[in-house]
């Protein structure tokens, strides 16, 4: 108010000239007055370019009126609130007596200089550069609507104003179209190569060509838009937004590509016999999204000039607070990283800890999911599984079977060698049986049995393979005991009475037929190898499992 007065009293003294009656002690003092000078002197209702231009080391008319145009067409309005007013003020960054207007335009600063406030060199150097940038086709645009018709005002914009926005909204729909056509088949073409186009690859493709060509239709109106010389305010209002909203479309993009990405991993993941990688690839798909959106609402807070320091700082303070309150949430998180690390087992393996026994079927950031054998889910704490000794009973290389067979005492000491000679046969006849370890004894006398120690082992990738396994080598062990004439033992008491035995009789039992009884050892063996598939014909090209 004070300089409006002041310029009134200048026009009213008619007879001396203009340099004479301004006063241009004050301009210099500080940032404040300097830029006040520039920009002031340069509006509609008092314009004023020579006083303008005393902001300026060249005290240029041209420069000062193209600097307010570079200011204007980027969108960089000046709160002049703002500014600072201590003529001895220091730019915290850089150490030195400056001032920039807007830290996205670092080239337009004011520096003191010889005990004033005015714009550097630097920045009248670049004026030309600048404004050839942000005005490339000029700014003679406006001289052509100086007819009254293109003069009229809606919501305070000029008719020839709004007629320009609908052209350059247009021809950013008509960019967009364009693009979107071209980034579709170009992607599409590129992606097709090394990856199946799936369900989700299509509709990442999909989206992904849409934002690119929503944003180029976005920059292509930015371009544009200065040459259209709308009000300050409203230009930086209206660049800024659209600003904001590319940086929104740049974070979708991304998100498009990490979706894309994630694809080729998850094909080359399928690919190993690994499945905990299967379970790893969306965890980690879900933390790079949350990066990239973290990163990115930064990058826009920093953009509306946020301080950006001070509100991590109190976001360090809130989640030290939070992480010290819900630790166990914490811990859980990095037991589930250190799971992903180490690898201690794989989706689908038999694991064994503590009292749970079951199968794995999804390891999450929190928890990990095991099907019990009884049918029961059970949610187990990663910290929990981190801390603990796990039995990983799916890594098995070989599965341990050991028994005792218990047989009656009555059975003749040959016999029972050509019962266990026949035993060992079968576990080398078997085909998913070790052979290169295993053990079958005589092994202890019981109370109602002599015991057979059976130690041997199956390679068996999966528990029903195992089972299949036992279940054949049983078979055949009791076909065995059938054809030999052994018979097993189970808890009995026999009840002896002494008494004189009739003429020509005895209390000895007939000795077996041991002759007949390995003729019957040689006869079940043929028979147990047909059971087990084996082809006699090429029987010596046969190679056990784990034997020779």
């Amino acid at each position: 108010m004070l300089h409006r007065l002041f310029v009134i009293f200048l026009v009213m003294l008619g007879g001396m000239s203009l340099s004479a009656q301004i006063d241009t002690s004050d301009v210099y003092n500080t940032p404040y007055t300097t830029i006040f000078n520039h920009l002031y002197y340069l509006q509609s209702d008092s314009y004023i370019p020579e006083r303008a231009a005393l902001s300026l080391p060249r005290k240029s008319e041209e420069l000062a009126i193209k600097l307010k145009q570079i200011l204007d067409g980027k969108g960089l309005f000046i709160d002049l609130n703002r500014l600072p007013t201590d003529s001895m003020y220091v730019d915290s960054l850089t150490g030195e007596q400056i001032y920039f207007l807007s830290k996205v335009e670092p080239l337009i600063y004011v520096e003191k200089v010889n005990g004033q406030w005015v714009y550097s060199r630097t920045t009248e150097d670049a004026i030309p550069t600048l404004h050839h940038k942000v005005y490339p086709f000029g700014t003679q645009f406006v001289s052509y609507f100086h007819a009254p018709f293109w003069q009229v005002q809606i919501l305070s914009i000029k008719l020839w104003k709004w007629m320009g926005l609908f052209l350059l909204c247009l021809l950013g729909w008509l960019f967009s179209m364009i693009v979107s056509r071209v980034t579709q088949a170009i992607i599409r073409n590129f992606i097709s190569r090394k990856l199946d186009l799936n369900a989700i690859v299509e509709k990442s493709i999909n989206r992904l060509s849409r934002i690119i060509s929503i944003l180029i239709g976005i920059r292509v109106f930015l371009y544009f838009i200065p040459m259209l010389q709308l009000a300050p305010l409203k230009n930086a209002f209206v660049i800024k937004g659209l600003n904001i909203l590319c940086l929104f479309l740049f974070i979708l993009i991304l998100r498009s590509i990490v979706k894309i990405v994630f694809q080729f991993f998850n094909k080359a993941a399928k690919k190993t016999d690994n499945t905990l990688d299967d379970q790893l690839l969306p965890v980690v798909e879900k933390l790079v999204m949350i990066f990239i959106w973290a990163f990115g609402i930064i990058y826009i807070l920093d953009y509306l000039d946020v301080n950006v320091t001070a509100l991590l700082a109190g976001i360090s303070i809130g989640g030290l607070a939070l992480a010290l309150a819900a630790q166990d949430t914490v811990k859980n998180f990095f037991g589930s990283i250190m799971i992903f690390l180490d690898r201690p087992f794989q989706i689908g393996d038999w694991i064994h800890f503590k009292n749970v026994d079951g199968t794995v079927e999804e390891v999450g950031i929190r928890s990990t999911r095991i099907r019990t054998f009884a049918g029961s889910l059970t949610y187990v704490p990663n910290a929990m599984l981190a801390d603990t000794i796990v039995d990983n009973m799916g890594l098995r290389i070989y599965r341990r079977f050991k028994t005792e067979i218990g047989i009656t005492y009555d059975t003749k000491p040959e016999l029972i060698d050509k019962f266990v000679q026949g035993i060992r046969e079968i576990i080398k006849m078997h085909p998913t049986t070790r052979k290169d370890y295993f053990e079958v004894h005589l092994n202890s006398f019981g109370s109602s049995s002599i015991n057979v120690l059976i130690y041997m082992f199956f390679a068996a990738p999966s528990w029903t393979d195992e089972l299949r396994g036992k279940h054949e080598v049983l078979y055949a062990i009791i076909k065995l005991a059938d054809k030999l004439g052994v018979r097993f033992a189970f808890p009995t008491q026999t009840l002896h009475i002494e008494g004189m035995p009739a003429p020509g009789m005895t209390t000895t039992v007939p000795p077996q037929n041991v002759k007949e009884s390995g003729e019957h050892l040689t006869e079940v063996l043929s028979e147990i190898e047909d059971y087990f598939g084996i082809d006699r014909e090429n029987k010596d090209k046969f190679k056990p499992l784990g034997g020779e």
